[in-house]
């Protein structure tokens, strides 16, 4: 009983504080959203990011380094107490979270093996300028250019591509799809996928994870734009071009990872006018220019959060106010 009322404790606050935290997260995030406007894209991907993954890192974190030991040190192993139905209820969800998140993983994982797998048996390597990952010409009804693959990624090019574009738009197209892989943004999609399956169905996080997928092409559009003075609009020339090559009802397929349309078709419109507009030298100058606040929001968030932890693990009276929380837990729940 001593290992099931600890297990069970550990599952159910992992499940507890990461709801609660998803929730507290989604909060701020719209309560900064209307200045977060003004920021950099790649600016605002950073600090989503970092609000997305707070809730399940606090939940690991105060489990595992917390709870876990708190119980071991304090808690008698022959204890009398018994787990109660309702803390077991809730440690089985938070278990089923947590396996539903390893299974989408794995099957995203296996999923872009398998199509890399089969894009690349009929594929031609080729050397392509400025660009350091393997890269495939691919024939495909679909104008992929596409970054695909976590821990290995390749490129791939559909040959229609190269027909349609030219050798400039061509060039800020790989340099976006190169700003994904620098910012390793598909090993972030499954961080984020993993993270939202851990809450079963809940909701929250969700308009966390959108809002980041959006600023996520906006800052790769960014960092294309910066490379020359006429790349911005060389790849707003590009997505238009790509765009006009889809066949009718036809949609990427991309598990894990980086399409240059990206996974929303309606925000094409907007990435192509935020491009235009960083065309002008008054945007281009301010988008070479990193701002120190933009970088103090990001860094104090980070540096914040794990301070705060720090500091609350290294009191003495923590094990015993967590021991005492742990007691009354287990009495209410029976």
């Amino acid at each position: 009983m001593y290992e099931l009322i600890g297990i069970s404790l550990a599952l159910a606050a992992l499940l507890a504080l990461n709801a609660l935290a998803s929730l507290v997260a989604d909060v701020a995030w719209r309560a900064v959203r209307p200045r977060a406007s003004r920021w950099r894209a790649e600016t605002r991907a950073h600090f989503i990011f970092a609000l997305r993954v707070f809730p399940p890192a606090l939940a690991a974190a105060f489990a595992f380094a917390l709870l876990v030991p708190a119980y071991v040190l304090t808690e008698p192993a022959n204890t009398k107490e018994t787990a109660g139905l309702k803390l077991l209820l809730i440690a089985a969800a938070s278990a089923a979270g947590l396996l539903l998140a390893v299974w989408r993983v794995a099957g995203t994982m296996l999923a872009t093996r398998r199509l890399a797998r089969e894009w690349q048996r009929r594929a031609e390597l080729i050397e392509v300028e400025g660009v350091s990952l393997p890269a495939y010409r691919i024939r495909h009804r679909f104008p992929v250019i596409a970054v695909v693959g976590v821990f290995r990624p390749r490129l791939f090019i559909a040959s229609q591509v190269f027909d349609a574009l030219s050798a400039d738009e061509i060039a800020a197209a790989l340099a976006h799809e190169r700003s994904h892989v620098r910012s390793r943004d598909n090993f972030k999609r499954a961080a984020l996928q993993a993270s939202q399956d851990a809450l079963l169905f809940a909701p929250l996080g969700r308009t966390l994870t959108r809002a980041w997928i959006g600023d996520c092409e906006l800052a790769a559009d960014e960092s294309a734009a910066a490379e020359s003075p006429n790349a911005a609009l060389d790849l707003a020339s590009a997505i238009i071009k790509i765009s006009r090559l889809i066949p009718a009802g036809a949609r990427p397929l991309m598990p894990a990872g980086a399409h240059l349309l990206g996974e929303d078709e309606d925000s094409l419109s907007r990435r192509v006018r935020n491009l235009l507009r960083l065309a002008t030298p008054d945007d281009r100058a301010r988008l070479l220019t990193h701002t120190r606040a933009e970088r103090l929001a990001v860094w104090a968030l980070r540096l914040g959060l794990c301070a705060a932890f720090a500091l609350a693990v290294t009191q003495p009276s923590f094990l015993r106010v967590t021991h005492a929380a742990i007691e009354q837990v287990v009495a209410n729940l029976r």
